[in-house]
């Protein structure tokens, strides 16, 4: 397989950052697995005078 001097160096800095971002904790599975519900999902709508 021929590798240009360009290819090899994206390859590289793909790997690079794939590490990068495993080692500072953002993993697919942990990022997939830890979804909250929806913040505005319990709340009232309310009337509100703003006075500015």
């Amino acid at each position: 397989m021929q590798v240009s001097r360009r290819q090899f160096f994206k390859i590289c800095a793909g790997g690079m950052a794939g590490t990068t971002a495993a080692a500072l904790g953002f993993a697919p599975a942990t990022a997939l697995a830890e979804t909250r519900q929806y913040k505005l999902l319990r709340t009232r709508e309310t009337r509100n005078t703003c006075t500015y």
